[in-house]
């Protein structure tokens, strides 16, 4: 995990160590130019307008982090700061038409910019479940996060960080909805467990009928236990005699198997375990 991270996600000052305070600097509004790997696309107006309305009031209570960059002009040096973290801080100060805001200059490396502007976004949950799939996608593609490391850096578990990288494997005409709020997550998590050829006329109902999620996993748990081979239901029976479960669920997934037993307890579970050594 990148070390700029450290910006976001300060290390815990050890017994009678003393924290370090950062310098806050007040700087010119203009100065600060947005950030070009911002990963959130759409801002609420609304949103921003009443952000506005309380830094008009009690100001900015959290500085912005900065990346300082000097460049060569012909009458010498000219400074300028680009944003890592602050984006619809920015945008309210414009609004709320602020002259100066108040910034934290980091010495960040150019490879550490991405993983804490993602990050910054992730952490404060500003971003659409689509913004934020993608935004796990580019952790991991880019700088070579796994998703145990972003559910420790996001405060929940990896399973949460693995089902919704899944929604970005929906249909598009799916993942625009789930973006303009007509569907939930929710719906686009139940969508995943219906076949990839019922999912666009699955949607589609929903969009219609405004179907509630638990209506469309009560229709796909009826949907697959109906569905559900012979051959399916034989060999369930056959690896409970052999296993002693209490349950056995036999799902297939595009040719691929998953099996799930309901042992009765440790002591069954030991002798599973004696059985396939």
């Amino acid at each position: 995990m990148p070390k700029g991270l450290e910006v976001l996600i300060p290390k815990r000052p050890k017994k009678n160590e003393p924290t370090r305070k950062e310098i806050v600097f007040w700087i010119e509004l203009k100065k600060v130019k947005p950030n070009p790997l911002q990963p959130r696309k759409e801002f609420d107006k609304k949103e921003l307008k009443e952000l506005a309305d309380s830094i008009e009031k009690y100001g900015i209570l959290q500085p912005l982090i900065v990346k300082k960059i000097e460049k060569s002009v012909p009458s010498g040096e000219k400074v300028e700061y680009q944003l890592i973290a602050g984006e619809r801080r920015l945008r309210a100060s414009k609004i709320a038409g602020l002259k100066e805001v108040p910034v934290i200059v980091q010495d960040i490396k150019k490879e550490d910019e991405l993983p804490i502007s993602l990050v910054e976004n992730i952490q404060r949950e500003n971003l659409n479940p689509i913004e934020r799939a993608n935004a796990y996608k580019r952790l991991i593609e880019e700088n070579d996060f796994t998703q145990k490391e972003i559910a420790d850096v996001i405060g929940k578990s990896r399973e949460v960080v693995a089902n919704t990288l899944r929604i970005l494997d929906l249909p598009e005409e799916i993942k625009k909805s789930l973006k303009k709020e007509e569907i939930s997550e929710g719906h686009a998590r139940a969508l995943l467990g219906i076949k990839k050829e019922d999912r666009i006329s699955v949607f589609k109902e929903i969009i219609k009928r405004k179907l509630p999620v638990r209506e469309i996993e009560k229709k796909n748990k009826k949907k697959i236990t109906k569905e559900k081979s012979n051959s399916d239901i034989k060999l369930e029976r056959k690896i409970k005699e052999k296993t002693n479960a209490e349950s056995v669920r036999v799902k297939e997934y595009n040719g691929k198997f998953e099996i799930n037993l309901l042992l009765k307890n440790k002591k069954e579970l030991n002798r599973f375990i004696k059985n396939l050594k």
